[in-house]
């Protein structure tokens, strides 16, 4: 028998133990729990979590049945704690359970009779990873009521719901622990729990205290493949074949054949918990088969990572990072041994020899008849992408549908610097316990498997929730026509047309006789029963025409649709589309949400915001390439120094940046002593009553934190109220960066040196502050002409380069002659120049100096074309 044979075999009882797994604390989801814990807890009150939901349970199946063991549901929700796991009076499935909840624990940083930080009963709040508390927890054991029970062994159904229900409630409500759910803490359990049992089915079943874990990583190169399409029907198709293996796989790993569940998972890849073994030669091919059977070209790369350290706490606090790296570096090759399948070899010396051929544009791999478009494999992957729009349109796939009234599109890209939050290095620059002029008696916080799942999920949420939901899904729909024709009997599919001379694509609907209008209306013009429309056929390319004979609007589901189409949200990335007139405003939106979701650790978790813009015609693959491209901006620590002492969160640096961090938890009193603290480089940090040191490995105990990089160890962290003028902190700063593609080969022009700044253009990327400055410089500069702009600009730019050539190492920002020269240039505009307040005058100065008026009077002027400057 297999070794997947034996998990197939035990496979129900693997879910139900899992399922157990889920529920040991599911008494924590109460209301009854909220007000047992908090600071105000009504006397004579008891409510012992562990048992007092056990009611819930189904009356069967209540009994899990592996490795020789029988143990109840109930016994093993109520009795599996960390202090059986060395009783070895106990059956081993218990102790086992009692083992993983400790691996996943946050680890009780904070003791049972550290109660000074407890919340009160009626304002007990959840915070994110990063210090930042919502609303009072209300509701919790109305959730609990929603479970459905009796469909316990119903994974697919029960999950889901147990998940939902969990998220809004606390693993522990003490600040500032008080940030891990008891869905990710409960989950972690599980899988951990899972893959521990199916580790012992398989021979690998030690003593509890000795467990180990692995991850298994199935990895694709999401972007790379992205970069591949020419039509966004192409992209579509390449992101559904992504989402569609990654579900496959997930059932086969956690289903199929329990071995673990998914911990993660981005533009790299899925990841899972894993038994302490090597991987399965039969589940590699398993896996192999579902990729290849979705979509050949995904090429997975397969492997099982071991975590660094003795203890299996150790492994786990870096494994995750391990595997990202260990993934980057296989997934530099397009392909790797086992993803040569002879097949592909075939695929050409079976083709008819009485044809010529060539290589698919698309896949670049397929052979395709010569002067055709795509391979016939590229061509059915677009006509289901069509398909699938056909049955709901309300999520447009159109690019004409996104563009604005100018036919430009922008594609937003998003980058959060998470490699060393996700290493648990920077979560130990939070505190469990915070002691003023002791920084031993201070504890980080360990990144435990709990709270690093909740690092990355409060990042997914942002994309999601934040961006998806909440910036970019409420704007305004935009509203399709229905336009008939002289002529009837067209193709069901897309035409590119044109009226007066304005782009206008149609979509043919036989059942309504019509041609349906699949672009921005608005860069059609308005529209008149007469009008000519010229088109091309899709298939011939044969040019053809008609006469609009009646105009009226859509009826539903195609009336109406979000112009924006978001390609990819992950943890560390996100990518949509999106008109190109709203595009700045969206990043400034977003701009303004991360200082308020991630302000306590915006120093040292970075945002990168990018804009490409381009005409809807621009082919795509240079678009994608560009993404990746600005994607890959670094992300690097800078030194800045503070130009007044800090005060209520306030910081002013020198270098012109301000910030305004928040430095109380949610209920707008309490002091925050945990999260918002700041890498200090000078050797004075023991003026500084608030603070603390990162240790490396040797440093002793230190409270079971674990060790961290080489990079980190023995800096000191100083709490940003202590930060007094001319102090010099580390800043890893976000990132703002945009680029018109007026011509495909523009995208190379995103090549940021080691510096992380582009040689052509080394005042960018900016700082992502920088926007609300650029506001107000555009605002002023705006009151000139546009000729006087023009003349500005190119004498401005024209010095430059004389003076300077290519300005590659920024010296013309540091030339006290050329600030003078820019001062002057602008002072002689005649447009008032003395009128305006010497700070206003002195952000002219510098935006000029910088080259930063250019950008961005290139953006105003000729990207977005704004209307509203004087000739």
């Amino acid at each position: 028998m297999s070794q997947l044979d034996i998990l197939l075999q035990h496979r129900q009882a693997l879910l139900l133990a899992e399922m157990a797994a889920l529920l040991h604390d599911m008494g924590k989801c109460s209301d009854e729990h909220i007000i047992n814990q908090a600071s105000d807890k009504l006397q004579g009150l008891s409510y012992k979590y562990k048992t007092a939901q056990s009611h819930r349970l189904p009356a069967s199946p209540t009994d899990i049945s592996l490795l020789g063991e029988t143990v109840s549901l109930e016994d093993l929700i109520e009795k599996g704690m960390p202090k059986i796991i060395s009783d070895s009076n106990n059956p081993w499935l218990l102790r086992v359970l009692g083992r993983c909840h400790s691996a996943a624990h946050i680890e009780k940083e904070l003791s049972d009779r550290d109660t000074a930080t407890k919340q009160p009963k009626d304002d007990t709040r959840l915070s994110t990873a990063y210090g930042i508390e919502g609303n009072a927890v209300k509701g919790l054991t109305a959730l609990l009521d929603t479970l459905p029970f009796n469909n316990l062994t119903n994974r697919a159904s029960f999950f889901p719901e147990a998940k939902k229900a969990f998220s809004q409630s606390l693993a522990d409500t003490r600040r500032p622990i008080n940030e891990v759910t008891l869905a990710d803490w409960s989950e972690v359990v599980a899988a951990l729990y899972k893959s521990a049992l199916a580790g012992a089915l398989l021979g690998i079943k030690p003593d509890p205290d000795d467990l180990h874990w692995r991850l298994l990583r199935v990895n694709f190169d999401v972007l790379a493949l992205y970069a591949k399409a020419v039509k966004i029907a192409d992209l579509l198709a390449y992101q559904n074949a992504v989402e569609e293996a990654c579900a496959k796989i997930k059932q086969l790993v956690e289903e199929e054949y329990p071995l673990g569940n998914e911990i993660y998972r981005d533009t790299s890849g899925i990841y899972f918990t894993f038994p302490d073994f090597d991987l399965p030669a039969d589940l590699a091919h398993a896996i192999r088969s579902i990729a290849d059977n979705v979509e050949p070209e995904l090429a997975p790369r397969i492997a099982v990572t071991i975590g660094d350290g003795k203890t299996a706490q150790e492994q786990l606090r870096s494994i995750l990072g391990k595997a990202r790296r260990a993934a980057a570096e296989d997934l530099k090759q397009p392909f790797d041994a086992a993803n040569f399948d002879p097949n592909w070899r075939k695929l050409w010396r079976d083709v008819n020899s009485e044809k010529k051929w060539e290589v698919c544009p698309v896949c670049r791999l397929r052979p395709m008849e010569e002067h055709g478009e795509v391979c016939d494999h590229c061509k059915g992957r677009r006509k289901s992408r069509q398909g699938t729009w056909l049955t709901d349109p309300s999520r447009t796939i159109w690019m004409g549908e996104i563009a604005d009234h100018n036919d430009r599109v922008a594609l937003l890209v998003g980058k959060f610097g998470l490699e060393d939050w996700l290493s648990g290095n920077l979560v130990q620059t939070m505190l469990v316990k915070a002691e003023q002029n002791n920084p031993a008696g201070c504890i980080p916080k360990n990144p435990s498997p709990a709270r690093l799942r909740r690092v990355w999920e409060t990042c997914q949420r942002f994309w999601e929730e934040t961006v998806q939901q909440g910036i970019l899904g409420p704007r305004p729909c935009r509203h399709r026509k229905l336009i008939a024709a002289e002529k009837t009997g067209w193709n069901p599919s897309l035409y590119n047309g044109k009226v007066n001379d304005k782009p206008l694509d149609l979509f043919w609907q036989p059942e309504h006789n019509a041609f349906l209008t699949v672009s921005n209306l608005q860069a059609a013009g308005e529209l008149e029963n007469g009008a000519i429309v010229a088109l091309e056929d899709p298939d011939t390319k044969r040019k053809t025409q008609f006469q609009i004979q009646g105009i009226r609007e859509a009826s539903a589901p195609f009336s109406q649709y979000p112009p924006f189409l978001s390609l990819h949200a992950s943890p560390d990335q996100f990518l949509a589309f999106v008109p190109a007139a709203e595009a700045l405003k969206i990043v400034q939106e977003i701009a303004k949400q991360y200082e308020r979701q991630f302000g306590k650790v915006r120093n040292r978790l970075p945002l990168a915001l990018g804009l490409i813009y381009f005409e809807r015609k621009m082919p795509l693959l240079a678009v994608m390439d560009a993404a990746r491209q600005m994607l890959n901006v670094p992300l690097g620590e800078e030194e800045w120094a503070l130009a007044q002492d800090t005060a209520g969160g306030h910081m002013q640096f020198e270098n012109g940046v301000t910030w305004k961090v928040r430095t109380t938890m949610g209920d707008g009193s309490t002091p925050d002593e945990w999260y918002p603290y700041y890498f200090i480089t000078q050797a004075d940090a023991a003026k500084h009553p608030r603070r603390f040191q990162l240790r490396k490995e040797g440093d002793g105990d230190l409270q079971k934190v674990g060790a961290v990089d080489v990079r980190f160890a023995d800096r000191w962290l100083v709490h940003v109220n202590d930060l007094k003028q001319r102090d010099r902190v580390s800043v890893t700063p976000s990132r703002f960066d945009f680029i018109y593609l007026d011509a495909a080969a523009r995208r190379f022009e995103i090549d940021y040196a080691k510096s992380g700044r582009r040689p052509a253009q080394p005042t960018r990327p900016y700082y992502l502050e920088d926007l609300d400055r650029f506001d107000e410089v555009w605002g002023l500069f705006s009151k000139l002409t546009r000729t006087q702009q023009k003349q500005i600009l190119q004498t401005i730019e024209t010095a430059r380069a004389h003076w300077f050539g290519r300005d590659e190492n920024r010296a013309s920002v540091c030339d006290p002659i050329f600030c003078q020269f820019v001062k002057d240039t602008l002072a002689n505009a005649q447009w008032g120049w003395k009128d305006i307040p010497e700070e206003h005058r002195n952000q002219l100065v510098t935006a000029g100096v910088r080259g930063e008026l250019t950008d961005l009077a290139e953006l105003h002027l000729e990207i977005l074309k704004e209307e509203n400057v004087k000739e």
